[in-house]
């Protein structure tokens, strides 16, 4: 092995069935290494993994990582027990919520739970008005008493939210500095510090939610340092595809709900760009779950989070999430019918194929009862698949289906590929894109298994597999850019903000400084700033972004109009002749000092490829034979033709008949034939 530069950087992706390490070697290539997560302390498999390829002495290094903590604790409900401070009169603002419902149909609905207790909500008095202006005035005896309350609550973290806190955060901020000085060290979340949207449901959602991921998560974290002692320092990938340090990831851990999938998305771009693409819809498919998401050039950022129906407003990488993974567990329903996910069999223990005692059939184990997937290339030959324990799997789901093995394999295959079908849907045709239009990019652990069958099903006729493909989510996170987002409400006419851009000047340069000092540039050389607009026509709720360009120096504001007209009629099919609102501005401030990845040309194996055995296999349409090739032996440059089954270490990817491979700077293209 290639000993480390002195300054080595691995990109670390916890996922709920492996854990993904990378780090770039001195031969330009990724040295790689793939393991079972640890679900009760993810650090521990995170330290084995950089271990295992840093090797003992090897230091200083950096860890960029990616983590689900606090969606996990979203999901399984086991956070902090939170106080929420509340401006007096709207103490069930929480659970008012919005006219939206999470099943439309349903007679009976049941909205999501928030994770306070209506117990443990305090009002306070004290009133703003929508301009900010103070109405009435809060007093030190009441900020005293607020303080008292929580005292005698037993929490362990506290939110405020404060009325109409994005006009004026001063009542807030004056709240949650007395809270902080007190000895029992509580978490504080003061919902202007997270979010400067107006919306006051949205922002008392986001700021309990990060209350009550944020004592987990920076005990975490604390762990997670001292498992990483030699590491020169921490990062950890942010949902909207930027990393940040150790410090803001524990005190606003909110913005890490969707790292993990961030990261894929991340590293599909890099990739893509590689081989001269832009346009491209991603498919991360691992073994618990599958996400989805389009990119048209650049990341596309929204600011409407939502994790088991708790709304956050911070920025997140717009991903689509469905329940169809490689551990996605096939079943009976109770109406006789086959169905597949969302309950996955996880990393313990795992597909029946594991050898763990699973005894569920998967997604997994329908591949290899089918021979798409090889029991002996299983991450490299490092782990040998059990197929006899696959086939007992299969069987018993056959025999209370009453039908064949080899047509209930297929099912599975079936139902997962529709899943995702639905999904790919949904961030293309559903938002005004042709899926025809794009590229693929199939990665994950299983990505690669089902990318030709979907891109098939959407009538795409081209696929890239990146290099690494079940490890791109940690290569992402590897050349992920320091950023941070700020937002700024304004809610005026555009054409009155455009005939006085003074106005907005304090505004606009008081973020542009935040960004400076955030990324530790305060000179803003190496500084990355854009701007975006939240437009809406007047009488709409919800708003359009579009770029906009700022110049500092001469306080010129670009007009966004014909932009948000243009975007507002790709989205809804129309324009309105009507007078148009700045509802807000949105400033991503990045600095780009992530190490630059070249992506190594694979020299290839002439020899082996010669030799590559044929095997009989079920791609859907019954037994047919297919090579099985070793991803290394393709030289850049090479072709080869469908079917065939390319193994490599973290994946394997399936080529339909119809289909051919090229080899582009170690990349695999996939170009369906006419």
């Amino acid at each position: 092995m290639t000993r480390p530069t002195e300054a080595s950087r691995f990109g670390v992706d916890t996922g709920g069935t492996f854990t993904d390490v990378v780090m770039p070697g001195g031969d330009g290539r990724l040295r790689v290494y793939k393991l079972l997560s640890t679900p009760a302390d993810p650090s521990e498999a995170i330290g084995d993994g950089v271990e295992a390829l840093l090797g003992p002495g090897e230091r200083p290094y950096e860890v960029v990582h990616g983590t689900t903590v606090a969606t996990n604790a979203l999901l399984e409900r086991r956070g902090a027990r939170v106080a929420c401070v509340i401006t007096a009169g709207f103490e069930d603002v929480l659970w008012l919520g919005r006219q939206a419902r999470p099943h439309l149909y349903a007679l009976h609905v049941t909205m999501p739970e928030p994770v306070v207790a209506r117990a443990d909500v305090i009002g306070v008095r004290e009133r703003l008005s929508a301009a900010g202006e103070v109405v009435e005035p809060l007093c030190e005896a009441e900020i005293a008493r607020v303080v008292a309350e929580v005292e005698a609550l037993d929490v362990e973290a506290v939110a405020i939210c404060t009325l109409h806190a994005w006009a004026n955060p001063a009542h807030e901020a004056s709240l949650a500095r007395a809270l902080r000085a007190h000895a029992a060290g509580w978490h504080v979340s003061a919902s202007h510090e997270i979010s400067g949207a107006f919306r006051e449901f949205e922002r008392a959602s986001t700021a309990s939610v990060n209350a009550y991921v944020g004592p987990l998560m920076a005990r975490y974290l604390r762990r997670l340092q001292e498992r990483l002692e030699g590491a020169r320092g921490v990062e950890v990938l942010l949902s909207h595809g930027g990393r940040a340090e150790v410090a803001f990831a524990a005190e606003q851990p909110v913005h890490t709900v969707l790292s993990g999938p961030a990261g894929g998305v991340v590293g599909a771009l890099q990739a893509a760009r590689e081989v001269g693409l832009e346009t491209i819809i991603t498919l991360d498919m691992g073994g618990t779950s599958t996400d989805v998401s389009l990119v048209d050039g650049e990341l596309e950022v929204r600011e409407d989070a939502e994790v088991d129906g708790l709304s956050m407003v911070v920025p997140v990488i717009d991903i689509v999430t469905v329940g169809a993974g490689g551990g996605s567990i096939a079943y009976r329903d109770a109406g006789g019918a086959l169905r597949v996910g969302p309950r996955s069999a996880g990393a313990s223990p795992g597909p029946a194929c594991y050898g763990r005692g699973g005894q569920d059939l998967t997604v997994t184990d329908a591949h290899l009862a089918l021979g798409t997937l090889r029991s002996d290339r299983f991450l490299g030959g490092e782990m040998t698949l059990d197929a006899s324990a696959a086939r007992e799997a299969l069987e018993r789901l056959s025999d209370e289906l009453e039908t064949p093995p080899e047509e209930v394999a297929r099912g599975v295959l079936a139902i997962a590929d529709a899943a995702m079908a639905r999904a790919l849907k949904v961030v293309s045709l559903e938002r005004g894109r042709d899926p025809r239009d794009y590229t693929l990019v199939g990665f994950g652990g299983a990505g690669g298994l089902h990318a030709c069958r979907l891109a098939e099903a959407l009538s795409m006729r081209r696929v890239l597999i990146p290099q690494n493909p079940g490890l791109l989510s940690a290569r992402g996170m590897l050349g992920a850019k320091r950023r941070r987002y700020y937002r700024r409400t304004v809610l005026r006419p555009l054409h009155d903000v455009l005939a006085d851009v003074g106005s907005l000047r304090e505004l606009l340069d008081e973020s542009e400084a935040r960004a400076r000092v955030a990324l530790g540039d305060a000179q803003g050389a190496a500084i990355d700033l854009r701007w975006e607009a939240g437009l809406r026509y007047q009488g709409q709720s919800f708003e359009v972004v579009v770029p906009v360009d700022w110049a500092a120096e001469r306080h010129e504001l670009s007009d966004p109009s014909e932009r948000f007209e243009e975007e507002h009629e790709r989205l809804y099919g129309y324009r309105a002749d009507r007078e148009v609102e700045l509802v807000g501005l949105r400033l991503s401030a990045s600095l780009n000092d992530a190490p630059t990845l070249d992506a190594a040309a694979p020299r290839g194996d002439a020899e082996a490829l010669a030799a590559a055995h044929e095997v009989m296999l079920d791609m859907g349409e019954g037994p047919q034979a297919a090579r099985v090739v070793e991803r290394a032996w393709l030289a850049e440059g090479q072709r080869i033709k469908g079917p065939v089954i390319l193994t490599e270490y973290s994946a394997t990817t399936v080529v339909l008949p119809g289909w051919e491979v090229v080899v582009s700077r170690g990349h695999l293209i996939l170009e369906r034939e006419p």
